[in-house]
């Protein structure tokens, strides 16, 4: 394969220390004794403070075992990933439940998400509980709070999962990751179950979010316009292995890589860099259009 492109490593920041910074890392699986699955393969990337870092690529690229791999859901086979200067395979169980509350992911599809027997509230409360964050009365006004700010009302957080639609669940997913105070936030596919309105409507919220809470966001798609949309850099993923780098202006205008050349040519439109698209987000600068996101 060719070597990959780097055109400005990610772990090149010196205003910011990074608050997970990975280096070579590779994860394999073994479904049996005589295969060995490759899902990522040699991969370094640093998620540095209010950054928005895209992993574009196929089904199958690696991408998502190594947003895994970053918060730690699945064993690194080689390489390294640190939090706080420490090795997260090593952490003791009470260094694991504050990297817990450092970061969070929010996953694809809503719905399976979701307890479907639990109501939102409930849903949304229970990291507080599990990580032991706050008194009860605490965690009540916390909860509140943060469905405030994912446009969520309390008479909804008393529905049930099968009562809400598919962006109202999503708000309800992005709550419950967010109600544990994390510092990094990653979206694996998050918009991808939802139409093309309400995932602008989730992409602007993401972003205002990320201003209001000081997130750093790690957004993993296929989709190379919508990961252009909201990214500072972007990495390209194949086979497992980072193919290009850089941000997401220089990935998007100036690809190096055949296959970024392929993923761009495959887009009936890149959206502009996050940089311009937050000053003026035309398109996708959306309001409640959908009748059943008001009810």
């Amino acid at each position: 394969m060719t070597t990959a492109q780097h055109t400005a490593p990610d772990f090149e920041h010196p205003l910011h220390e990074p608050i997970i910074r990975a280096r070579n890392v590779s994860v394999q699986f073994k479904p049996n004794r005589r295969t060995t699955i490759r899902a990522v393969t040699d991969v370094s990337i640093d998620v540095t403070p209010r950054s928005t870092i895209g992993l574009i690529g196929e089904s199958g690229s690696g991408k998502s075992t190594l947003a895994r791999a970053l918060l730690g859901l699945v064993p690194v086979s080689s390489g390294s990933v640190e939090w706080e200067g420490q090795d997260i395979s090593r952490l003791s169980r009470s260094d694991m439940r504050r990297f817990r509350s450092t970061a969070q992911m929010v996953f694809q599809d809503p719905h399976s998400s979701l307890d479907p027997r639990r109501r939102i509230l409930a849903s949304v409360t229970e990291p507080l509980n599990v990580l032991s964050i706050g008194e009860k009365s605490e965690r009540a006004d916390r909860v509140e709070q943060i469905l405030t700010r994912v446009g969520l009302t309390m008479d909804q957080a008393q529905r049930y999962p099968h009562q809400l639609s598919g962006g109202q669940k999503q708000r309800a997913c992005i709550a419950r990751a967010l109600v544990v105070g994390p510092q990094i936030l990653v979206c694996d596919e998050s918009v991808a179950a939802l139409d093309v309105v309400l995932q602008a409507e989730i992409l602007n919220l993401l972003s205002d979010l990320q201003d209001q809470l000081d997130l750093a966001l790690v957004f993993i798609s296929h989709d190379l316009s919508v990961v252009a949309h909201i990214s500072d850099r972007m990495h390209v993923m194949y086979l497992g292995e980072t193919v290009e780098e850089g941000s997401t202006e220089q990935v998007t205008e100036h690809p190096q890589h055949a296959y970024t050349e392929k993923l761009l040519a495959s887009q009936l439109t890149v959206h502009s860099p996050r940089g311009a698209g937050r000053q003026s987000r035309g398109s996708h600068d959306v309001t409640d259009t959908h009748e059943e996101e008001r009810s």
